[in-house]
């Protein structure tokens, strides 16, 4: 069972590795546009674990979701870290968001906060994220160059 537990996590980064290796040939064609993707780690306390997920799906999602229909964002998804029984850990959640642009990442959220949650400040938002989560580590991951 213990092999079990520490072949599960080290198959997403080899499944990747290995899907790097792969002719592009068998793959689909690139986008006209490369996304950026914002990787953000969260640690959440456990006994807020239930605040920080009601702020995700009832506060963010919306707001996300506005920002998708406006075309500023592509994606937004949320992922809970599994880790092995007795390792240390860094994340609870990850939090992805893709991009058309890393000028798009800069976007002002108050208009959107504004439209989605008008009878929420911008200052009670900010309040109630930083009191639900910790953001451990953020990462931009963009395509540097195309192989031709």
């Amino acid at each position: 069972m213990q092999i079990r537990r520490l072949a599960v996590p080290a198959l997403v980064p080899t499944a990747f590795l290995l899907g790097t290796l792969v002719n592009t040939g068998f793959t689909q064609q690139a986008a006209a546009t490369t996304a950026i993707v914002e990787v953000a780690c969260m640690k959440v306390d456990p006994l807020k674990n239930a605040e920080y997920l009601r702020l995700e799906h009832e506060i963010w999602k919306p707001m996300h979701q506005e920002r998708i229909k406006q075309g500023i964002l592509r994606s937004w998804t949320v992922y809970a870290v599994r880790y092995p029984a007795g390792s240390k850990r860094d994340c609870d959640y990850n939090v992805v968001n893709t991009y058309n642009s890393i000028t798009d990442i800069d976007r002002p959220l108050a208009p959107i906060a504004a439209k989605i949650h008008p009878n929420m400040p911008i200052s009670e938002l900010a309040r109630q994220t930083f009191s639900a989560r910790e953001l451990v580590r953020g990462e931009l991951w963009y395509q540097v160059d195309q192989a031709q």
